[in-house]
C-alpha cells in the first residue's frame, strides 16, 4: 500500500511539472549533462542557463550583454527594452537594486493582479514581483509585454512600430515618473548591445 502511494505522488508530481514546461515552450530543461546545447535554445540544468556558447548562473544577474543575448530568444521583439528597462530600474552592470538582488526583479514589475499570467512566485515589499532567478523575470516581462501588444493594436489597430512608441504607450501605466521616460529614451538611444 505504501508503494503504490509513492508510485501514485511520484505520477502526480509528474505529470504538474510536465504541463508548468508546457507553459513556457521556449524553456527547456535537461536532467543529463550530457546533451549537447543546441544553437538557439536557451536550456537549464538546475541553476545553469545556457545559450548557444553562453553559460550563466540563474541566482547571479548577468552583465547586461549577456542579458541581451538571452533576451533575443526569450523575450522577441522586445529585448531591447527589457535590457533598457532593467538598467533604468535595477542599475547597469555590476550595480543592482535591491530589488534586483533579492526578488530577481529587474524590471520593477509588480505582481500582477488576476487576469495576467505570471513567473513570480510572490508578492514582495510594495507588492513587487518576486521570481525563483532573473530568468523568470524575463519570460513575466514577455508575458506583459503580450499584454501590451494586444492593447496596443486594439487601440491603434496596428501593432507599434518601434521601442519608443511602445514606451510612449507604457508611460503612466508601467512607470508614471518623466525622467523614467526622459532616461529610457536615453538608453534606448544609445543602446549598443549585439
Amino acid at each position: 500500500m505504501k508503494q503504490l502511494l509513492t508510485l501514485m505522488a511520484f505520477v502526480i508530481v509528474f505529470f504538474a511539472a510536465a504541463a508548468t514546461l508546457k507553459q513556457f515552450p521556449s524553456r527547456k530543461t535537461i536532467t543529463d549533462d550530457s546533451q549537447a546545447v543546441k544553437k538557439d535554445t536557451v536550456m537549464i540544468l538546475g541553476d545553469t542557463i545556457s545559450f548557444d556558447t553562453l553559460q550563466l548562473h540563474l541566482k547571479q544577474v548577468p552583465k547586461a550583454q549577456h542579458l541581451y543575448s538571452i533576451a533575443k530568444h526569450s523575450v522577441g521583439r522586445w529585448a531591447k527594452l527589457f535590457v533598457v528597462i532593467k538598467i533604468e530600474e535595477s542599475g547597469a552592470d555590476g550595480q543592482n537594486s535591491f530589488f534586483a538582488k533579492k526578488y530577481f526583479n529587474l524590471t520593477g514589475m509588480r505582481y500582477p493582479g488576476t487576469g495576467r499570467k505570471t513567473t513570480a512566485v510572490k508578492a514582495g515589499m510594495d507588492y513587487y514581483a518576486v521570481f525563483n532567478n532573473w530568468h523568470d523575470c524575463m519570460l513575466d516581462f514577455k508575458m506583459y509585454m503580450d499584454v501590451m501588444d494586444e492593447k496596443f493594436e486594439k487601440k491603434n489597430g496596428r501593432p507599434a512600430k518601434d521601442e519608443y512608441e511602445m514606451v510612449d504607450f507604457m508611460f503612466g501605466s508601467f512607470n508614471p515618473y518623466g525622467v523614467w521616460k526622459r532616461d529610457v529614451y536615453w538608453l534606448l538611444k544609445h543602446f549598443k548591445y549585439k
